[in-house]
């Protein structure tokens, strides 16, 4: 490999090894967070990073992204401000959603990421509309939807795999298959494996390691050149394992043995360090380096937005009418 090719890829892999390890310290202080009644709700991601930042990688800035709540690895490697995703979870005056979706239900317009939906899979048909939109207006953009297993089991799902199948649509569906749906086990809830499912719609299938960050971008990069030509959507079944409980409102142990502890040989965190310094990208002192920025601009961004009060009670009837109707203002007077 050239040396200027070699110093690009050693570039792009310490920005994306530094968002894994954003992302896993931010994930780490949330939840901590949430324990102590600082945060209500949460979503960990955990066990996640490298399937969401090996995808991200492969995106253009005018791709569009409708994720789902546990993409924060996502956003990070995308250049969404950590403020950004912690005021959500706070839903302060400086969320932009200003309190009113529940926590880990993040949207960034600048950065094409949607606003994400609970209901699970709903956001799959509103993906597929935003692909046609773009092969309608010839905008060269390619849209990404990101979803859990159990979300295949939904009416949602395949309606939007067939309409995106027979339309022909510049559209990557990205199973994030952490092997649960909440406290079901991917077993209970499918006997096909789930790339297998692209055929019932002469779509294409894959499987990739979704704990290799590197072969998870090359997968979604030729998924997306061939979406970008005009061949179709693809469907990708990236394996992890959720490391963490669904929620913080979830106890795994009371469901499942199988662990990954974090540090351990299937730890992505793990396995991305060992893929980086069998290239001599990164070494322990780098390592040791990036974690500790990270730990310093977590703790002192989440102590900044810690400070920021709760949006003014009079948005709560804003952004609705385009006219403030006389019925809200009759409601403004009696509850304000």
């Amino acid at each position: 490999m050239p040396e200027v090719e070699k110093s690009e890829e050693k570039s792009r892999l310490i920005k994306a090894y530094t968002a894994v390890i954003l992302s896993r310290t931010l994930d780490r202080k949330i939840v901590t967070s949430q324990r102590q009644g600082r945060v209500g709700f949460y979503t960990p991601t955990m066990g996640q990073e490298t399937l969401q930042i090996g995808a991200s990688m492969a995106l253009e800035a005018k791709d569009l992204i409708y994720g789902y709540y546990r993409d924060v690895p996502f956003m990070l490697h995308r250049g969404v401000p950590m403020e950004n995703i912690i005021n959500q979870i706070m839903g302060n005056r400086d969320d932009s959603a200003l309190g009113r979706q529940m926590p880990s239900h993040y949207s960034d317009k600048k950065r094409n990421f949607m606003s994400v939906q609970s209901p699970v899979a709903a956001h799959l048909p509103v993906a597929v509309g935003a692909a046609y939109a773009q092969k309608y207006r010839k905008t060269g953009a390619v849209v990404i939807a990101t979803f859990g297993e159990g979300s295949t089991s939904t009416p949602d799902f395949h309606a939007a795999m067939n309409m995106a199948a027979v339309f022909n649509l510049p559209l990557v569906f990205l199973c994030e298959n952490n092997g649960w749906a909440i406290s079901l086990p991917v077993e209970k809830q499918t006997i096909a494996e789930i790339w297998t499912k692209a055929a019932a719609y002469g779509m294409r299938g894959l499987r990739v390691n979704g704990n290799d960050m590197l072969e998870t971008y090359e997968v979604v990069k030729e998924a997306v050149k061939r979406a970008r030509e005009g061949k179709g959507p693809t469907l990708i079944d990236a394996i992890s394992f959720r490391m963490g409980p669904h929620s913080t409102s979830d106890d795994p142990t009371k469901y499942r043995t199988e662990t990954v502890d974090e540090g351990s040989d299937r730890d992505p965190v793990v396995v991305t360090e060992k893929l980086l310094k069998a290239k001599g990208f990164i070494d322990d002192k780098l390592v040791e380096s990036i974690k500790t920025k990270a730990q310093k601009i977590v703790d002192e961004k989440f102590e900044e937005c810690a400070k920021i009060p709760a949006p003014d009670p009079k948005t709560a009837f804003e952004g609705v009418y385009a006219e403030t109707t006389w019925m809200l203002e009759e409601e403004v007077r009696d509850i304000l």
